[in-house]
């Protein structure tokens, strides 16, 4: 296969990665709640924010068994490079 198939095999299988659109749109309304609340402290609901953001791989893990997509491709060799390209970006930012 060349990389133009592989790029849409992932895409078919992924649905196009709309299970981490999915999740993240769930998450942005909770952040949205955060801060129309109430809350004085700009700590608290920077807290809170950071709270709410972190579940968002086991949310998109849980929609796309609900909506049938593959969540992580493991016969396409792109799964790999995407995987690599975010520990890379994981890497950055530890280190700042």
């Amino acid at each position: 296969m060349n990389l133009d198939e592989l790029r849409i095999d992932i895409a078919k299988q992924g649905k196009k990665g709309i299970h981490f659109i999915m999740a993240s749109a769930i998450i942005w309304c909770a952040v949205l709640v955060v801060w129309l609340l109430p809350i004085e402290d700009i700590l608290t609901k920077n807290l809170l924010t950071f709270g709410f953001t972190t579940p968002l791989a086991p949310l998109a893990y849980m929609i796309s068994k609900i909506i049938k997509a593959e969540f992580s491709t493991k016969d396409n060799p792109l799964n790999k490079l995407g995987i690599l390209f975010s520990l890379n970006h994981i890497r950055y930012m530890v280190s700042d």
